[in-house]
């Protein structure tokens, strides 16, 4: 697991993306320093906010509600991940199993 985080950590770096960290967003949930980033299958147990979008779970970013217009469509609430905004999926919150 370490070694995943690690390359991300990397890829963020290497591709200058500053937007990767979210400083003050509470519960990223993965440990240190490592912003934002995607699981093709969520963790057992995992418990942080995430974004359900194209079969990718997406963590660190900032969930925006409201009525976005985006390519003819309107979507109620979009994701703010890596830099640029995710539209059309999920979100979901803390969860209390």
């Amino acid at each position: 697991m370490k070694n995943y985080l690690l390359a991300c950590f990397l890829f963020c770096t290497l591709l200058g993306l500053t937007a990767c960290d979210y400083p003050g967003y509470p519960g990223s949930g993965v440990g240190v320093g490592v912003g934002a980033g995607y699981y093709n299958t969520l963790p057992r147990g995992y418990a942080s906010p995430y974004y359900h979008h194209n079969n990718r779970y997406y963590y660190g970013g900032r969930y925006e509600p409201g009525r976005f217009n985006y390519n003819g469509n309107v979507y109620t609430g979009r994701y703010y991940h890596g830099g640029h905004y995710l539209y059309g999926g999920r979100h979901y919150g803390h969860h209390h199993h």
